[in-house]
């Protein structure tokens, strides 16, 4: 064929001619941009609703449904098995770690005398002499006075340990000058931007994993609830059936979503809640960069638990099946219905960077709201009291309700003149 044949453009290859056309020449230009529409659309947002492939959390709902329709042989039976022991081991991995974070927020630094941290120390570089320069010692802050809570402690426990030596002591008029040239410091963060940034990083962490919470609530109530087959054979001629399986998200009987949502979606709702705020507690208690820093990656190293148990833990086959494993179709009529100037709108918009930043703001409001007060032109710590008790149990943990001594350990004092 002569490669110079006026008309459509034509591309020479050994074996064929491809021939193509513009697209605003195609006779049914309408409907096919429509199409190509729909198609950009789920390639954003998904055609389909999807299970965890990675997780112990995914596995959990497709296993159980995948050796239902088999019939439970004995050799599903056992890698169901396998996954609800994993899902035991997840939650008492996650919700021990998390315990652990909010037993050291809430009771072992109160114990250390540790005030919440709140706002000191914002904008250093304006002190001395500004309106939110005073430190929970009662002092002015200055860039070299600046310390981290366990040097500012040790430095205030030897200051009063040589106080209390000399008084009774032929030196006791020495004590006055112990107080005036034995400089503690004062306690504060060492940058309230990195402590913000540290803080989204955070939570856009949690709120990832909060849409796949909400897409596992989505497929459980989406699918049909009655007994559909989640596995099926293509080319059924082949000798190795095996490999001639297919998973597909399916219909679910009703007992089994009721299952699904008591000991699934409620304990892994709670623990997303909690890690949530006692983890952005930390990080808003957390003064250093580079702790603070640390701490954000610590933190959502507890939500990827169960992705590393399923990935070391979980058997072959049962990371083969979720590999394979299809999900729910979006109706089509529904996703061709939605097509138009809003919802190309709503793609340009980073959904998921709105909620991040609303989710921040909510924790961060209650955080202050809770444990601070405003007071000479910033956010400083309330009152501190006592724990009238060592011992941390899953009811505080749950309810948050912690008893406490009736006389303050620590208040803001008035501060140098």
């Amino acid at each position: 064929m002569d490669e110079n044949t006026e008309g459509p453009v034509r591309k020479r290859d050994d074996r064929i001619s491809v021939k193509y056309c513009a697209l605003q020449d195609a006779d049914q230009k309408t409907e096919i941009l429509q199409l190509i529409e729909v198609q950009l659309q789920d390639m954003e947002k998904g055609c389909e609703y999807r299970l965890e492939p990675g997780s112990v959390y995914g596995a959990v709902v497709a296993l159980p449904q995948v050796a239902r329709s088999m019939g439970w042989p004995w050799t599903m039976v056992a890698h169901v098995i396998r996954l609800l022991i994993l899902l035991a081991f997840n939650y008492l991995l996650q919700g021990s770690a998390i315990m652990f974070v909010a037993q050291a927020s809430q009771i072992v630094d109160v114990f250390s005398g540790k005030m919440h941290l709140c706002d000191f120390a914002y904008h250093l570089e304006e002190c001395p002499g500004g309106r939110h320069c005073t430190g929970p010692g009662g002092t002015q802050y200055t860039p070299s006075r600046l310390h981290g809570f366990d040097i500012w402690s040790v430095r205030q426990f030897m200051r009063d340990t040589l106080a209390v030596a000399l008084k009774g002591s032929q030196y006791e008029r020495l004590v006055d000058q112990v107080h005036e040239n034995f400089d503690p410091g004062e306690f504060g963060m060492e940058n309230y931007y990195c402590r913000f940034l540290a803080s989204l990083i955070f939570m856009t962490a949690e709120i990832k994993e909060f849409c796949k919470t909400a897409e596992l609530i989505v497929v459980l109530w989406k699918t049909p609830s009655r007994s559909e087959s989640w596995v099926y054979r293509v080319h059924c001629e082949h000798k190795d059936p095996t490999k001639s399986l297919r998973f597909i998200t399916a219909g679910i009987p009703r007992m089994w979503k009721v299952f699904y949502f008591v000991f699934l979606v409620l304990p892994k709702s709670v623990l997303l809640y909690n890690v949530c705020w006692m983890g952005l507690r930390f990080l808003m208690e957390t003064a250093g960069i580079f702790k603070v820093l640390m701490s954000a990656a610590a933190m959502d190293f507890i939500l990827n638990i169960d992705e590393l148990l399923f990935d070391y833990l979980g058997s072959v086959t049962s990371k083969r099946i979720m590999s394979q494993l299809k999900g729910f179709p979006i109706p089509g009529d529904s996703r061709k219905n939605n097509i138009g100037l809003f919802q190309a709108a709503k793609l340009a918009l980073p959904s998921q960077l709105i909620m991040t930043l609303l989710g921040l703001l909510v924790f961060e409001a209650r955080y202050y709201l809770l444990n601070c007060e405003f007071t000479d032109g910033m956010w400083v710590s309330k009152p501190m009291y006592l724990p009238k008790s060592a011992y941390y149990t899953f009811v505080h943990f749950i309810t948050g309700k912690i008893e406490f001594e009736g006389d303050p350990i620590w208040q803001m004092p008035s501060g140098d003149p």
